[in-house]
């Protein structure tokens, strides 16, 4: 057997211990950890959803520059895709990210102004929110200077190279919008209560084996951990020929993802079984993706991509 193979049987064997002990003592370990004035667990909450959306920009990107720089299709055609994947990132940006990122951000402002904790925010909506000036003024400078540094990146990869890039914009694309949208329909089927909102009493705390219908909680699965979890592909987008860079981006990733986990149940806005299946449920939809597209994370060129050899 494998390295790489030990590796995937223990990581598995890890969250099927975790969703165990979690199905049994999800409300003592949270009562254990809880604590709302985290400020690690704030950052990640406040700042940490990116890395699914940086994956669908970085794969627009990726249309973009092979649409104007490689594709030989019609004029009409490279210039309706490239601009479709502009507007795909662009959206991204603002749905997948900027959107509850500055409301966590005036959320925190308004806890440090009211002297309360500084990670309570109700994870799921509020009314804080800029004008549409400010808005679009750091949505239009944030995506311009992605769009510049992925380009001049981009600029520099061969016609060979974009074609296994173009394969891996489509593939993740899927995967990440495949996972959020799963995860959306599980956390209004579930109506599992946030560890918050529950303010220390069990009265309507539930296993998460047991759907309660929508009623408006969304605490199961994370969708903190789901949009971390992503960041699994990012060593897809590394040069095939440099499979150190490739292994080093693995594992920094992962590293992010369990660090996101555990901010999530420390700050109470998730049980322990709500983080680690916000992390297996999209892995598992990475994993089928990848498999029926013959895709791997880690491999030595663009078309023998298998982790496992």
């Amino acid at each position: 057997m494998t390295a790489q193979r030990k590796g995937i049987i223990g990581g598995i064997s890890i969250i099927v211990l975790i969703m165990l002990i979690g199905t049994f003592y999800d409300w003592q370990i949270s009562q254990a950890l809880i604590n709302q004035n985290s400020l690690i667990g704030t950052i990640f909450q406040d700042f940490g959803l990116w890395p699914l959306t940086l994956v669908i920009i970085l794969s627009s990107m990726v249309v973009v520059n092979y649409e104007l720089r490689i594709s030989n299709q019609s004029t009409l055609i490279r210039l309706i895709a490239a601009l479709g994947a502009l507007t795909l990132g662009g959206w991204e940006l603002w749905r997948g990210y900027l959107k509850t990122t500055l409301y966590y951000s005036l959320a925190l402002k308004d806890n440090l102004d009211k002297h309360a904790p500084i990670a309570q925010a109700n994870s799921d909506g509020g009314n804080l929110h800029l004008s549409w000036l400010g808005n679009f003024s750091i949505w239009i400078i944030i995506y311009l200077v992605i769009i510049g540094l992925s380009q001049i990146w981009l600029s520099q990869k061969s016609s060979y190279q974009m074609d296994y890039l173009l394969k891996v914009a489509i593939v993740a694309t899927l995967a990440c919008f495949l996972a959020d949208n799963v995860n959306s329909a599980m956390k209004t089927y579930w109506g599992r209560w946030r560890p918050y909102e529950l303010a220390g009493n069990s009265q309507h705390f539930t296993m998460w084996i047991f759907p309660n219908g929508a009623d408006n909680h969304l605490s199961f699965p994370s969708g903190h951990t789901t949009a971390a979890a992503a960041i699994m592909l990012l060593p897809m987008f590394v040069d095939r020929s440099n499979i150190k860079l490739q292994k080093i981006t693995f594992w920094i990733s992962l590293a992010y993802c369990i660090i996101m986990w555990y901010t999530r149940i420390r700050v109470g806005a998730h049980f322990t079984t709500d983080a680690t299946s916000g992390l297996w449920i999209t892995w598992l939809i990475f994993f089928i993706v990848l498999s029926v597209t013959n895709m791997h994370l880690i491999s030595k060129d663009s078309y023998s991509i298998n982790l496992y050899k």
